[in-house]
């Protein structure tokens, strides 16, 4: 009787942790999977964009419909491509919540200064003051996703050996 029950446990506590790894190793598949497809195409983003000095031409500012405020840059930069050098000029336009950060932010790019900024390789006239950020949260999504997918791999073959 007590080899019956501590063969039923035994069953029961294998059947119990091979059901458990299972549903961590599919989630961590899947997390994997998502920091993939999340990763890719920002990574892409990232790629795109080119550093360059940018030249401001005027700058106007209003205010938005909902209570927030914009600023719009004319700006004039040097992009040099595979083929040609060329000078470029387009507009950068970031909105804020207050009054106070515009007239701060003024102070910082004023006309006719030059600033670091960042255009897009494929669509030149695209152009932002901030470097598009590397999407770090989602390689470690992705790394980690991965990683518990393997030990899970690992462990169920363990077992199936084992048992």
């Amino acid at each position: 009787m007590a080899s019956r029950i501590l063969t039923f446990v035994s069953c029961t506590l294998y059947l119990f942790l091979l059901i458990n790894f299972t549903i961590i190793g599919f989630a961590s598949f899947i997390i994997g999977s998502v920091g993939v497809g999340l990763f890719v195409p920002k990574f892409i983003t990232y790629q795109a964009y080119e550093n360059s000095t940018c030249f401001i031409v005027d700058i106007e500012h209003d205010t938005c419909q909902d209570s927030c405020y914009y600023i719009m840059w004319s700006v004039e930069y040097y992009i040099t491509n595979i083929t040609s050098s060329q000078y470029t000029f387009s507009t950068i336009t970031q909105t804020y919540d207050t009054a106070d950060v515009i007239t701060d932010i003024i102070s910082v790019y004023k006309v006719r200064s030059n600033h670091t900024c960042y255009y897009d390789k494929t669509q030149v006239l695209r152009v932002q003051w901030n470097e598009p950020s590397f999407p770090t949260p989602y390689l470690i999504m992705m790394t980690v996703g991965y990683s518990l997918t393997g030990i899970y791999l690992i462990l169920i073959a363990i077992f199936y050996y084992r048992y």
